[in-house]
């Protein structure tokens, strides 16, 4: 990062400090559903959980099954911001949920859900900024160490609404971006898309954040992410100029998403939040239905794959082939082992009907994963 760069965004968010809310809190919670083939009947709202820091929010992405009957069950939290007690909270309450009778299982279904105090704290406070100024100066110092330590700290610190989650995961992009680390980077940088709000990143920031992540999920082969990602852009207000510039790399990825020749997308396990109780994995919604693992180092135990309507699940194993079931769509594929562990994620070529479905499957999920 270059003097300039980082000087000015000290300079921008200092801007937008807004004092230490009063004691009296209200708290705000948005549950947003996933496009599921059952209603929601019963989605009573998590409880905000006790003996947190004053301020702190939390955000918490968990995917789950919905059986039958109409129960929610299964759950994998995806991601989470604010530490493993929104995770906890989320998971109880998930126990509650009922919705309309499918009459068969539901398996993949994806919610947000965001724990907010209702009192305009979409800024940064001044002990926000107090405490990342630091970690700001010694990336442009290029003190990357230090930088590292004083953003962990500020991580484990906690207390920080959603507004400074946002900026936390946008320098933390930055500061791995500086250490050659693009697998940390676009982890990072795809939390604080997935956390932030209109607030946290209006029209330019987004369209600057959804271009870095379409240039990162390209240089590590997350070719059917990086196809979500360009649409998402192209959804952007004035993103023309942007999208226009990422005409040879898109051209590229039509050609290979087209070809026969298997895909590679190197992978690493991360926890989903920032807390070293979560549990890691790795998640991707895959552009065909036949695929396999390679390259694999440190400790990759097993994987799960969750459609509309079907299900598969194994252990990871170096060239071993696995197939999603016939007519299956909109699937998403958990792994889960070590945080740190990587692999190789090979999508194999398919005949053109199943190249259809796949690519169904790619424009109905969401645009995070």
């Amino acid at each position: 990062m270059s003097t300039r760069s980082a000087a000015g965004f000290v300079v921008a968010l200092a801007a937008l400090i807004v004092a230490a809310p009063a004691a009296a809190q209200k708290y705000d919670f948005t549950i947003q559903n996933a496009a599921v083939g059952s209603q929601p009947v019963e989605q009573p709202h998590p409880a905000y959980p006790s003996k947190l820091r004053r301020g702190q929010e939390g955000w918490v992405r968990v995917n789950y099954v919905i059986t039958p009957d109409g129960k929610a069950v299964s759950p994998i939290v995806i991601d989470s911001v604010g530490g493993t007690v929104f995770e906890a909270a989320v998971i109880e309450r998930l126990a509650d949920w009922r919705f309309e009778p499918p009459g068969e299982e539901l398996t993949n279904n994806t919610t947000n859900i965001r724990f907010e105090m209702y009192r305009g704290r979409d800024k940064a406070t001044s002990n926000f900024m107090r405490s990342s100024r630091s970690v700001m100066e010694n990336l442009v110092r290029e003190k990357l160490a230090d930088a590292r330590e004083d953003l962990d700290a500020i991580f484990k610190r906690g207390g920080w609404n959603l507004y400074e989650s946002t900026m936390l995961w946008l320098i933390a992009g930055r500061l791995a971006g500086a250490q050659g680390d693009p697998d940390a980077k676009h982890e990072s940088y795809r939390r604080a898309l997935g956390v932030g709000n209109r607030s946290a990143l209006d029209d330019k920031g987004l369209r600057d954040l959804l271009k870095n992540l379409f240039e990162l999920e390209m240089e590590l082969g997350h070719y059917a992410a990086a196809g979500r990602t360009l649409e998402r852009l192209q959804n952007v207000p004035d993103s023309a100029p942007l999208v226009e510039e990422l005409a040879e790399p898109a051209a590229r990825l039509e050609q290979l998403l087209a070809a026969a020749e298997p895909l590679a997308a190197r992978a690493r396990l991360y926890r989903p939040g920032d807390s070293v109780d979560s549990t890691a994995l790795w998640t991707y919604v895959p552009a065909r239905r036949t695929f396999s693992f390679d390259a694999l180092s440190g400790n990759v135990e097993r994987f799960e794959v969750r459609c509309e309507r079907d299900r598969l699940e194994g252990p990871v194993k170096a060239g071993r082939t696995w197939s999603f079931p016939e007519g299956a769509n909109d699937c998403r594929v958990f792994v889960f082992g070590a945080d740190g562990a990587r692999f190789d994620f090979i999508e194999h070529g398919e005949r053109e009907s199943v190249d259809v479905a796949a690519r169904s499957a790619v424009a109905r999920s969401d645009v995070l994963d």
